[in-house]
């Protein structure tokens, strides 16, 4: 069964901070990223006490140009692994998931005009979309950014045997690793 969630992040003057929320409003947890750290980590807390790790999103090294990162729940078993296709994301941001089912997908920003104007003319407000797809071209996931002043973005998971902390590790990673 298909299903939605929304990412919002909320201004802060030293972190990216998120709220992920479901279809139905109900907050799933908030997400915390330094900004300006060496190594990129994002981590998913099910509350605001931080006392409750949901899952972490992290380069596996400090900033390369092709970077890894690792999707973890919180007991550090694999969700997923994606990396930046460097060759490909000259022209429009891509990057390769491999989920832990064994399962390989492509989520691309799905306009190569809209990627490339957005490359030349850095407006924060202009809309960024990615599409995550299977080899076959099926689009399994759609991430949204609306337009707002703060960031915010629609997911949309068609396959119900995709993990949602992989579809939200997602989303943040294209807001906050994208224009690194």
């Amino acid at each position: 069964m298909p299903y939605a969630l929304e990412l919002r992040q909320r201004f802060t003057p030293l972190q990216n901070r998120y709220d992920l929320v479901d279809a139905q409003g109900r907050t799933l947890g908030y997400a915390e990223q330094k900004r300006m750290a060496i190594k990129e980590r994002v981590t998913f807390f099910t509350g605001d006490a931080k006392n409750q790790v949901a899952f972490t999103v992290g380069a596996r090294n400090i900033m390369e140009l092709a970077a890894t990162y690792d999707v973890l729940d919180a007991g550090g078993t694999a969700l997923a692994t994606f990396r930046k296709d460097v060759v490909s994301s000259f022209l429009r941001s891509t990057y390769k998931v491999a989920l832990a089912d064994g399962r390989e997908l492509v989520a691309q920003e799905r306009s190569l005009f809209t990627a490339l104007f957005r490359r030349f003319v850095d407006i924060p407000l202009f809309p960024i979309h990615f599409d995550v797809a299977a080899p076959g071209g099926q689009v399994l996931v759609t991430v949204d950014r609306v337009m707002k002043l703060r960031d915010q973005y629609t997911i949309h998971v068609q396959d119900d045997t995709l993990d949602w902390r992989v579809a939200a590790a997602l989303a943040v990673a294209f807001d906050a690793f994208m224009n690194r």
